[in-house]
């Protein structure tokens, strides 16, 4: 046998296998696609939009959860809750709000950034507000966010006169002393800048009438959760 016809020989069985394994290839994709149906396409008189129209009407009477009526309702705005008005504003806050004008001034002068803008909807101005749980007021001396306000919406106290934002409350479960069954931890005892506002039973912490809530004490609580919350 020549080189010619030993190559040509070599070729054809190549190609014969070749083609054996193509053919059993073709055979299983058959078997394998013959198994899905085509997607139905839809006509022209059943793609125009008053047919796609009705076509839904129909799937929602058929799905209830479909229907409008099961639709979830849109959330409602939440307003801000246990924030505090500055320093100096009324209890109630009835001349505070009619007074300010959202022009920020006690928010820059405080040096210990408690104070923020908080947007009020109903008077169109952001008035400020504080969260003593986040930030505690430190109760300065000279007050200067009062001093800073050009409207009079927050006054300086009276002679003798203290502050009220709330009243703490203990979570004791919280407290470091409940998990040592002792008194171990006394820091919001030492932070509490108000003499009697803040005594000891046994290892629980306790709070009486003369608490301020200025949120020192939640401050300084070096627990997460807090084992303390002004209310």
């Amino acid at each position: 046998m020549n080189r010619r016809d030993f190559f040509r020989k070599s070729l054809s069985k190549a190609f014969a296998v070749m083609e054996e394994s193509a053919d059993e290839i073709a055979e299983t994709w058959k078997q394998v696609s013959g198994e899905k149906k085509p997607d139905p396409i839809d006509t022209p008189e059943e793609s125009t939009p008053a047919t796609r129209k009705k076509k839904s009407e129909t799937n929602r009477k058929e799905d209830p959860s479909l229907s409008q009526t099961n639709s979830p309702k849109p959330k409602k705005f939440k307003a801000f809750r246990n924030l505090q008005f500055p320093p100096g504003a009324d209890a109630n806050g009835k001349r505070f709000l009619s007074k300010c004008t959202g022009c920020g001034d006690c928010i820059y002068a405080c040096p210990y950034s408690v104070l923020f803008p908080v947007p009020n909807d109903e008077l169109g101005k952001h008035i400020p507000h504080m969260d003593v749980n986040l930030n505690a007021c430190m109760l300065c001396k000279d007050f200067p966010c009062i001093t800073a306000c050009p409207e009079g919406a927050i006054l300086p106290y009276k002679k003798n006169e203290i502050p009220k934002f709330g009243k703490a409350k203990g979570w004791f479960q919280h407290c470091i002393n409940s998990r040592t069954e002792e008194k171990t931890c006394e820091a919001c005892a030492t932070a509490c800048p108000v003499p009697g506002a803040l005594k000891f039973k046994g290892n629980k912490p306790t709070f009486t009438a003369s608490c301020i809530g200025c949120g020192q004490c939640v401050s300084s609580c070096p627990t997460f959760p807090k084992a303390i919350v002004v209310k």
